[in-house]
């Protein structure tokens, strides 16, 4: 795992460390329950703070990308759908909102669907 941050970036490391997380998760470099470096290792190899790895931590379990299991470690999470995916999906919404659908039209359409596949 390669995890390329600039130390005179003006963009904080953090929002660096979160940025190249979520590219190697959706590139699949990171695979579901792959285990990532102790927040101390990882502060040591990138020769940043121990806090600085622990905020960008935060931020990727608050996305929904990593779990935090205590002392067992840190792992990718099994993720729904890629951000390709979501951004499939909002295409879709936004093509039967132009076709005339309103809200409560396109949730009968979704609840059919899902119908459809779950019954």
């Amino acid at each position: 795992m390669i995890l390329q941050i600039e130390h005179n970036s003006p963009v904080p490391i953090y929002e660096q460390l979160v940025t190249e997380f979520e590219r190697l998760i959706e590139s699949g470099a990171l695979l579901e329950n792959d285990g990532l470096p102790s927040i101390r290792q990882l502060a040591s190899q990138l020769d940043v703070a121990i806090n600085t790895v622990a905020r960008s931590y935060q931020e990727l379990e608050r996305k929904g990308l990593i779990i935090s299991n205590g002392r067992k470690g840190t792992f990718v999470r099994k993720t729904g759908r890629s951000p390709a995916e979501a951004r499939d999906f909002k295409t879709t919404i936004l093509e039967m909102i132009k076709q005339g659908l309103d809200r409560k039209e396109i949730e009968q359409v979704f609840n059919n669907s899902l119908n459809q596949i779950f019954n």
